[in-house]
Formats: C-alpha cells, structure tokens, sequence
C-alpha cells in the first residue's frame, strides 16, 4: 500500500513532531508545503527521511484561497501517475485514524471505492501532550462525543480523482466520485491540545488574517472567545474515541 501526505504548515513546532511520527508510520512519502515557518519547524523537518519540504510565500498572512488550491491540485503534481494508492491532504494538526487503517485502505481499494467518507471529531486535552516517542494516537484519545460535520473533511482519496476543495477544505467534489456507504474513518481535529495552546494559536492566527479572508469573511472561526467556550465544552463533555 503506498501512500502519499500532503501537509500545509505554517510555525507548529510543537504539533508537528506528533503528525509527522504519525504519517511516516503509514506514509512512503510526506509533501509539507510550508508557508515560510519562522520558528523551529525547518529544523523538525530535516530529521524525517520521508518528508519534503516546499516552501511557499502569501505575504506573511494566512490565504484560505491558496491554501485551497495547494489541497486541490498540488497532489496532481506530485502522487498521480506515480503508482501512489492513495493521498491524504491535511493541516497539520488533522490526523486520518483507523485502527487498522492499511488494512481499511487496502479492503476499499479493492472495492473500487475512490473517496472513503470521513467521521470528523474534535480531540481534547487538559495539558499540551508531552513529546516522548510515543504517537499521538496514544496520548490524546479523548475527543468530542458526536460527528463535528465540518471537520468531516474528505482528507484521503484515490490520486487518479480530481479533488477540489472549498474554503478549509470543509466542502469538497467527493460525491462525484465513489464513496464508501459508511464512515469508518475518522479525521481526528489535534487543535484543542490545553487552554493556553488554543488561546495562544487562536490570537495568532486571528492577527494573521489576509485581506482576501477578510473580504470574504474566512476570519469568524478564529475568534477567541468561541474558542475558549468550545475549550471548556470539550473538557466537560470529551468522550474516549480511540
């Protein structure tokens, strides 16, 4: 089964060890399109033999347009004719999850199904998981107790399908192609990792806003104060998920 990961990052030291020892268990190949990291993500990177690094410039501000078109077509580019069973196009702090995924994939496969159907959830945590080897998966398995729709992100599917995605990638062209009858798969959303950890990427993130996202109001899901009540939601009502 050779798969490919498609990643877009901008400054995640401190989640991007975690994803990329999770995609290089499953992945021959991890594509991080990096929007110009000024923290320690170039150094985290050079110490994956399966990653490759493509840097890319939006004016120091965060474009929900380019980033679509990165998760679109860049797959196109890279993994299609390539003998590449499937491709995975993420953020980096979305995790593909089955307990035996290979297994899931390779059985999909050979059911000729192109874009498996997604169960997305929110994980949680009370402190930001210490970095120790082990894969996130192991660490953080608490997460929101039903489907978040949204987050239900049609991540994976068959290089040989043209894929275009909407805005954060929340809307996509999957039903044009074979799904699966069920969502046995599930994206499991790594943004709700400690109080501090969201209120400190919510206040960034809202600050780094294009102008494009704010003429076409791309901006509202940064505000704070929905973040922090959302926190608080998920400390009460997170459920074990894996």
């Amino acid at each position: 089964m050779n798969i490919h990961a498609h990643i877009i990052a901008w400054n995640e030291e401190k989640i991007l060890p975690f994803v990329l020892d999770y995609y290089s268990t499953i992945c021959s190949k991890i594509f991080v399109y990096d929007n110009m990291s000024t923290d320690s993500s170039d150094e985290i990177y050079s110490k994956y033999e399966k990653v490759e690094v493509i840097k890319w410039e939006s004016e120091d501000s965060m474009n929900d347009d380019m980033n679509r078109k990165i998760k679109s077509f860049e797959y196109r580019n890279r993994s299609r004719n390539q003998e590449v069973d499937w491709v995975i196009t993420c953020d980096c702090d979305e995790i593909l999850y089955h307990p035996n995924l290979v297994e899931k994939l390779t059985e999909y496969k050979k059911q000729g199904i192109q874009v498996p159907k997604i169960d997305g959830r929110d994980m949680f945590s009370k402190k930001f998981p210490v970095y120790d080897g082990r894969l996130i998966t192991e660490i953080v398995q608490y997460g929101s107790h039903e489907t978040y729709e949204p987050m239900s992100k049609n991540i994976i599917f068959d290089p040989n399908v043209d894929m275009t995605f909407g805005f954060g990638a929340h809307h996509s062209n999957a039903q044009e192609h074979v799904q699966s009858e069920q969502a046995e798969l599930m994206l499991l959303h790594y943004k709700y990792l400690a109080p501090e950890y969201v209120i400190k990427r919510y206040e960034t993130l809202a600050s780094r806003q294009s102008t494009f996202n704010r003429q076409h109001n791309l901006n509202t899901h940064y505000r704070l104060k929905n973040a922090v009540e959302y926190t608080a939601y998920l400390n009460k009502n997170a459920i074990k998920l894996i």
